[in-house]
Parts: structure tokens; sequence; C-alpha cells
């Protein structure tokens, strides 16, 4: 996990004559920055309920249960297992104390496959998402909740939960290969953040009074300052070891970016004007078959990285048969000899 580490054959002073020192240190500094995360995870709540009313703060909870309900779901599984794979693939060898080559370009592949993926989903987020979410949120909450404003709250979400993905996995590589001073340097970057998060929340909710929207987008400033880090840490990370890494690579083509701004365009235009007799359920039908032209011309752009994904995936199935025919070969191979072994006995 660590870039440097003391050489030689002194070994780190033990504490209590349990514990080794560096041990002692890294838990403490990861200790301090989970309770950085638990307060500013926390501040958007203490800020909305002194500076708004009961009705916004609620609409705040209902868009941010049901868009935080996507991130607990789709990408905390992925941040956890990455996390464990970027510890792997980047931990130190104890000859000869750097990383492997071969395992720094499996981690900046890997990175990159997923920062990718992550992109093309953050792509149809701000593009599908703002226009169908108050319409989605009057189906399954009822009018009432959008009356108070929840689906326009939902629809700017839209924009956070891409950052808020992409701070997940950036922050997972830093957490599996960062320092301990590196650590303790996030730390304090996490309370300056903190700072400029509270100081536009003020700024949008106590000045302008936009309510939950501009807390929504005070979160998107902080967010988009930890994603600005974390990408500086993995550029610097690699450069270290001599690696390459670029993150030109994980972004969308062009073409699938401009395909994203007419869609959303199109759906803005399309919800927003319903024909008479026509109920969120026929709005949704039109619009479904706009995001499926979408999604299939986004594929067409995106080609390449959709067969190298369909690549890996028939190379991961053919390993796991190639496995599975080769343990079931073993296991007749111990049934023959036990047979063999049966009748020489008798």
């Amino acid at each position: 996990m660590f870039r440097s580490h003391p050489t030689g054959t002194a070994q780190p002073t033990p504490i209590l004559s349990l514990f080794p020192s560096p041990i002692i240190t890294l838990a403490i500094n990861l200790s301090i920055q989970s309770i950085t995360k638990y307060i500013l995870t926390q501040s958007d709540s203490l800020l909305i309920a002194t500076l708004t009313t009961l009705s916004t703060q609620g609409a705040y909870a209902l868009a941010t249960n049901y868009g935080g309900l996507i991130a607990r779901l789709l990408f905390q599984p992925l941040e956890d297992t990455s996390r464990n794979l970027f510890a792997k693939l980047c931990s130190l060898s104890s000859t000869t104390q750097k990383p492997s080559p071969a395992s720094l370009i499996q981690a900046a592949d890997a990175l990159t496959l997923i920062l990718k993926f992550y992109g093309l989903l953050s792509l149809s987020a701000w593009s599908v998402g703002p226009p169908l979410a108050p319409t989605l949120l009057r189906l399954v909450a009822g009018k009432r909740w959008t009356d108070t404003g929840a689906g326009d709250v939902l629809a700017t979400y839209c924009y956070y939960i891409p950052l808020l993905a992409l701070n997940g996995v950036t922050e997972a590589f830093v957490a599996a290969t960062a320092t301990t001073s590196e650590l303790r340097t996030q730390s304090i970057l996490m309370m300056v953040w903190f700072a400029a998060f509270a100081g536009v929340a003020y700024l949008l909710l106590g000045v302008r009074g936009m309510g939950a929207e501009g807390l929504v987008w005070a979160n998107c400033v902080n967010m988009g300052c930890r994603v600005a880090y974390n990408v500086s840490f993995i550029r610097a990370f690699f450069a270290t070891w001599g690696a390459k890494w670029e993150l030109a690579r994980a972004l969308p083509q062009i073409g699938s970016m401009t395909v994203a701004m007419a869609v959303g365009a199109m759906l803005r235009s399309r919800m927003a004007v319903q024909m008479d007799g026509e109920g969120d359920l026929g709005q949704l039908a039109k619009a479904g078959g706009v995001v499926v032209a979408f999604v299939a011309i986004l594929g067409v752009s995106e080609r390449r990285f959709v067969l190298h994904c369909w690549g890996m995936v028939q190379g991961l199935a053919s390993k796991d048969r190639k496995m599975k025919l080769k343990e079931k070969d073993t296991a007749q191979s111990g049934q023959n000899g036990t047979s063999v072994e049966a009748k020489k006995s008798e």
C-alpha cells in the first residue's frame, strides 16, 4: 500500500509490544479521514435545516434518498472491489520496493475501463435523467411530492450522482495507494473543500434562495474538487513509478457527447409539453423510444469500448470453462487412480 518503506533490517518499533507503529499511524489517519467524511456527509443536513423551510427539507430528503439508492446499489460494490484490486496490483514488491511494471499496466487499464464505463453512465444521466426525473417521481411518490419541488431537486441530483460515482472509484485508488502523509494531506484538503461547500451553499440558499436545488449544486462543487484532487494524485502516482495513464482515454467520444446534448434538449422539450389526454405513462413511453435510440447510437459511437468489454467477458468465460474442465479432469483422474489401487489390493 505504501510507496516508501524503510530499508535495511531495522524493524519498526512496536506499540504495547503488539502492533507495529506504522500500522497504528495508518489506523489513526484513516480514522481521522472517516470522521472528516462523516462530517462532510452530514453537513448538508445541518445547512438545509438551518437555512430552509420544512417543506424544502422534505423535498431534499426524498430526492437524495431516491438518488442515493442508485449509488448504494450500483456504485458501492464496484468501489469496494476496485479498492481491493488496486491495493493488490499497486503493492510494493518485497525485493525491489516498488510495484511490478506489469501490475501497474493492469491497474492503469482497470482504472481506465471503470472510468470509461462511469463516463458513459454519467453522459446518460446528465442527458436523460433531468427531463424524466419529475415524471418518474410523480409516478412513484405521487403528485403531492412533486408539488413541493422534489421533482426539480431530483432532476438536479442527476448531475450530482455521476460526480459521486467518479469520486468513489478515484478515491478508492487513492485509499489503496496513498502513503500516511498523503492521507493526512487529503484529510486537510477535505476540510478546505468543506469550507468552499459551506460558502457556496450559503450563497445559493441564504442569498439566492435556491432552496434544496442550491444545496445539490453546492455538493457538486465539493465533489468536483475531490474528483480533481484524486485525478491529479493518480497521475502523479503513475508518473512516480514510470507508468503511463491518460485521463483522455477514459472520456467519451466527441460524437457521444454531441448526441447526448441533442437527446437531452429533445427530451426537455418533449416532457415540457403534455398533450390532452396524455398521462405520465404516455409521456414516458414516447420518451422511452428516444432513450432506446440514444443507447443504440451511443453503442455505435463507443463500439471499440463495447467490443473490448465483450472480449473481456468472453475471455473470462473461456477461462472459467477451462478451469472447470481442469478440475473435472483432476477429479476423474483421482477417481481412476483410486479404482486402480482398489483392484490391486483385491
